[in-house]
């Protein structure tokens, strides 16, 4: 089972950790620093009770009244904080102590009392109070102060009458004061509970301050984010993270939003794709369906062209002889004049095989283009012009809108302008009652053709005859070759280009010209 700690929690107790370590080390520290301080003050104390009694010793000696200053030295070791008072001759007898059986012992140079002078450079010189103190057990298992100071030979000590010290002594003894430091362990022990209390205090008050700012700076907005992602999970990517501050989890709340926003386009763009697929699969299947016709038209074209090409050949002599020997015949005088009339059939059928010999060997004939670099606008108003002020257009008007800035193309001007012209003728013969021609140009959306689209309003051409209108020799027209579209689907093959068509009987059909960009 896996045990959820909060934030909260984790924060407050690594904080609270890291406090009661800093704490627990300036304790130590203050502690440490508290009992020097309690130490020196306790020093300067016996120091100033040493003078003391110092100066009461000089003032009996010099009265010769040891009686009294025993006895003051006696009182002032009955105070609480003094343990013991020793007072100690040149020769370390002990001649004076609040401890009677130690009065008469003789105290070694290397006891803790003497070692302190007697181990210095110079043996008997002074030294500073700090050098002079000692801390000690006493015989009750209590710490003291053990504070040490000399009594120097004064002038008026060697000169005198009644005394018997000479000149050259200069330590006559010692006063050797413990001062007990049980109050200084008390205060002490005061000082550590009252700190250790304070901590504990500021420990409370610091964990509970940590958990409120956490609460609201840190655990708030990582619940909003905890939320929003469970509910991005659950697909509501419409969910946003409120920004409240300027900070880290600010930025952060700003770019899970940016997130969400991505994931939520990122989602309607696949249902998008899954909504399309199914047509964009059918507009990918007609595609290569209309790949495969042209593929199939374009191996047909070649069959037939070299079929064409063939028969062609052999059939243009003979009919040459045919039209040749005609026409000798229908300018003979001799003819009978009721003849003539089937003479001029016989040549008008000749020259109308002739055309078709010549369209065919046209269709066969794969020239390459002679390319220019030319506007497509320019050849569609070429094809305009010349059928402008023909009979069989006067009743059908032409509209032309032409998209300006239109790159040029490279093509053979005289090739396209034939495509152009078989396609207006088309549309003058399904119009025979007049109409309308609307001619516009355009470049395809991938940018890489330029389009011309000629649109009548004729009959259409029905569902059909739609898919066999660029084979050769299809044609609805009693007096059509059907080789014009395929010619032209030819040309545009040639070109790289293509030439579509959409019509619907009744409403009119529309050729679409598209031509590779000059490069």
């Amino acid at each position: 089972m896996n045990i959820r700690i909060s934030l909260i929690a984790k924060l407050t107790f690594a904080t609270s950790l890291i406090l009661l370590v800093f704490m627990g080390v300036l304790d130590n520290i203050n502690l440490k620093n508290f009992r020097k301080v309690m130490i020196d003050y306790a020093v300067s104390n016996a120091e100033e009770v040493a003078d003391i009694i110092s100066q009461s010793a000089y003032d009996a000696m010099m009265k010769n009244d040891k009686t009294a200053l025993y006895h003051m030295i006696g009182r002032i070791a009955e105070s609480k904080n003094i343990e013991h008072v020793r007072l100690i001759d040149q020769k370390g007898k002990v001649v004076f102590s609040n401890i009677t059986g130690e009065v008469g012992s003789v105290i070694g140079k290397h006891a803790d009392e003497c070692i302190m002078c007697h181990s210095s450079a110079s043996s008997g010189v002074s030294t500073s109070s700090m050098n002079r103190s000692r801390i000690i057990t006493t015989r009750s298992g209590k710490e003291a102060l053990g504070f040490t100071k000399a009594l120097y030979n004064q002038p008026a000590c060697f000169a005198a009458s009644c005394h018997f010290h000479g000149r050259d002594d200069t330590v006559l003894g010692l006063l050797d004061i413990s001062i007990s430091l049980e109050m200084l362990r008390q205060k002490s022990h005061e000082y550590r509970l009252e700190f250790v209390m304070l901590t504990c205090l500021l420990l409370l008050l610091i964990g509970l301050l940590v958990t409120i700012l956490t609460h609201y700076l840190v655990d708030i907005p990582v619940q909003r984010l905890v939320r929003h992602s469970a509910l991005v999970a659950s697909g509501d990517l419409e969910s946003r993270v409120p920004v409240t501050s300027r900070d880290e989890l600010g930025e952060l709340s700003e770019t899970v939003n940016r997130m969400t926003m991505s994931l939520a386009s990122a989602d309607k763009e696949l249902k998008g794709w899954a909504n399309s697929l199914e047509s964009k699969v059918e507009e990918r299947s007609r595609e290569i369906m209309r790949m495969e016709e042209q593929l199939r038209r374009s191996e047909k074209l070649a069959s037939l062209g070299t079929l064409s090409a063939g028969v062609a050949h052999e059939i243009n002599n003979p009919l040459t002889g045919i039209l040749l020997y005609a026409s000798i015949l229908n300018g003979d005088k001799r003819l009978d004049p009721a003849l003539l009339p089937d003479v001029q059939r016989v040549i008008s059928e000749t020259e109308r095989c002739a055309g078709i010999v010549k369209d065919l060997l046209e269709f066969s004939r794969e020239s390459l283009p002679e390319k220019e670099v030319v506007a497509l606008d320019v050849i569609i108003d070429e094809v305009v012009t010349f059928f402008h002020n023909q009979p069989d257009f006067s009743s059908i008007t032409v509209s032309k809108k032409y998209e300006t800035h239109l790159p040029r193309i490279s093509v053979d001007p005289n090739q396209i302008r034939q495509v152009f012209m078989n396609l207006v003728i088309n549309a003058g013969h399904a119009m025979p009652n007049g109409g309308e021609l609307a001619i516009s140009t355009y470049l395809s959306a991938d940018g890489k053709f330029n389009c011309a689209a000629l649109k009548d309003t004729g009959d259409g051409i029905s569902e059909e005859n739609i898919a066999r209108i660029f084979d050769p020799f299809f044609t609805t027209k009693p007096e059509g070759t059907g080789l014009g579209l395929a010619i032209s689907y030819g040309i545009m093959e040639n070109h790289g280009g293509r030439i579509e068509v959409k019509s619907r009987e009744g409403e009119g059909t529309t050729f679409v010209v598209m031509l590779p960009v000059s490069g």
